[in-house]
């Protein structure tokens, strides 16, 4: 049985933060480049994890999200996806961490629910990449960034033929970029009329990216890439994903939202009704970590653009609310993953 499964139920623990913002502040495109770092610039790979297990994440997240084949393809380094796995595990094995963690994103292929062709093709992309993984010293793996329930299943079904080892599956749920933020922080102006004068006509006509007396508002598309983009679920799925990921051989039910905390903490509260399973929650951090934070007018529990400080504040709530893993994603540096370790660091988890 590997040690993280021993833990399962007991402590509270925190996943580095994908390394794409780390890699960005020194100009390289992490979506494209990120397999040929592993293979012919390790160090650069291995700095930025070496940060995230300095931060405090006992469970490193090796870089092997793009080892289906579709993916690959994409990124032009089909071939031996054992080779790129072998390389992009052991970066993270040599930083010797309390874990290691493979994770693997969703292919980005069209798929079919009704035909068996398709069906089986995408299982297969996530068999083989299972494969790959399956002989390296990882003691799980995780399935994160997948926003189609017909997906999702094809991932657990492909990783279940071929490997035993415990599986976090991670759905997007929720409203993302321009519509989440003109919902939840004209709602909180509207609150806060008094300290910032704008006439609710305006609000309802601004576009994704005006400025209405320095207030910005950002079209974001932060669960958006090159591969497979698709819209979130909805939170009415929600449930259906729960007892998808139960049934089908997850070990640890998990969602990545970057709505609000209070909706974070819905889906937590929820899922710890639904199931009795681990829960992973990956908080997605939509700001650029170049710019400068903007004051912000927003209450507490409907923060939208999350900071180390405000990350504090997600991880005692989503403690409170049943989460045993915590992970920040999309924009997050070092400092995301230190205020999520530092603030549950020695808990137990909170399971009523």
């Amino acid at each position: 049985m590997p040690d993280i499964e021993l833990r399962f139920h007991k402590d509270m623990l925190v996943l580095s933060a994908p390394i794409d913002a780390a890699l960005a502040r020194q100009g390289i495109d992490a979506a494209r480049d990120r397999q040929y770092l592993n293979l012919m610039e390790p160090d650069v790979v291995h700095d930025a994890l070496r940060m995230e297990e300095m931060a405090g994440a006992q469970c490193i997240v090796a870089t092997t999200e793009d080892l289906t084949r579709a993916r690959l393809a994409h990124v032009r380094m089909d071939g031996d996806a054992s080779v790129l796995a072998h390389a992009a595990v052991q970066i993270a094995v040599d930083l010797k961490p309390q874990h290691v963690i493979a994770e693997l994103a969703p292919c980005g292929l069209p798929l079919d629910p009704s035909s068996k062709s398709s069906l089986n093709e995408n299982r297969s992309q996530y068999a083989d990449a299972a494969r790959a993984i399956e002989a390296e010293a990882v003691e799980a793996l995780l399935l994160s960034g997948f926003s189609s329930i017909d997906d999702l299943k094809c991932a657990l079904m492909g990783v279940r033929q071929v490997s035993d080892k415990p599986v976090m599956a991670s759905v997007l749920i929720g409203e993302v970029g321009s519509a989440a933020s003109l919902k939840y922080e004209k709602a909180s102006l509207n609150v806060q009329s008094s300290a910032f004068s704008l006439d609710e006509q305006v609000f309802d006509s601004i576009s994704p990216t005006a400025s209405v007396d320095g207030y910005e508002i950002v079209d974001i598309e932060p669960f958006g890439g090159a591969v497979g983009k698709r819209p979130p679920l909805s939170p009415e799925m929600w449930p259906e994903a729960v007892a998808v990921m139960q049934d089908l051989g997850a070990s640890v039910i998990g969602f990545r939202t970057a709505e609000p905390l209070f909706k974070a903490e819905e889906y937590a509260r929820q899922a710890a009704k639904l199931t009795d399973f681990p829960l992973l929650a990956e908080l997605y951090v939509t700001a650029d970590p170049n710019v400068k934070p903007r004051a912000s007018l927003v209450p507490l529990d409907d923060i939208l653009d999350y900071t180390p400080d405000t990350m504090t504040s997600a991880a005692v709530k989503l403690y409170g609310a049943g989460v045993q893993f915590l992970r920040a994603v999309g924009n997050a540096t070092p400092s995301f993953t230190g205020a999520l370790a530092a603030t549950v660091f020695g808990l137990d988890v909170h399971r009523s």
